[in-house]
């Protein structure tokens, strides 16, 4: 097992992605979550494709692991945050790659089935996440939620 790292600390004004690995995002939940992240101070990138619908699923496998390893990847990306949980993550664990997530040392955050996916970071990256906030509720990020995950994508 590699030795375990915390995931790096982001700056103020730092690009955040927003990800579906996991079931459907409601519009208006996106839409709040998204206003609070950027009233938070940051800047927010989404997928075209963030909305896909596949039965109980944010879209088809491929397209959910494709969108996390696509974030992973981007240098451009400073942290990724969950949208909601659900159903589906560990249905992805195959398609993605540990050494990247462990060199991106990118904040994951998110709960939930998310936990799946931090576990497999874990294990297999031997990279912390953070077991936060989402964009599943309306208003979610509001107040201390907010705050706290302020502080703890700061570092």
């Amino acid at each position: 097992m590699p030795v375990v790292l915390c995931a790096r600390a982001i700056r103020p004004g730092a690009r955040i992605a927003i990800a579906a690995p996991a079931g459907p995002v409601d519009p208006e939940a996106l839409a709040s979550g998204r206003q609070a992240l950027e009233r938070l101070g940051f800047e927010i990138v989404v997928r075209d494709d963030l909305l896909d619908r596949d039965g109980y699923l944010a879209g088809a496998d491929e397209r959910r692991a494709v969108e996390l390893m696509e974030f992973v990847r981007d240098p451009e990306i400073d942290a990724i945050v969950c949208a909601r949980g659900g159903y589906g993550c560990q249905r992805i664990l195959d398609s993605l790659d540990a050494a990247a997530f462990r060199k991106a040392a990118k904040p994951l955050v998110g709960y939930s089935d998310i936990t799946t996916l931090l576990l497999w970071q874990r294990k297999f990256a031997g990279l912390l996440g953070i077991h936060g906030p989402m964009l599943e509720k309306k208003d979610g990020l509001e107040g201390e939620a907010g705050s706290a995950l302020v502080r703890a994508l700061q570092g």
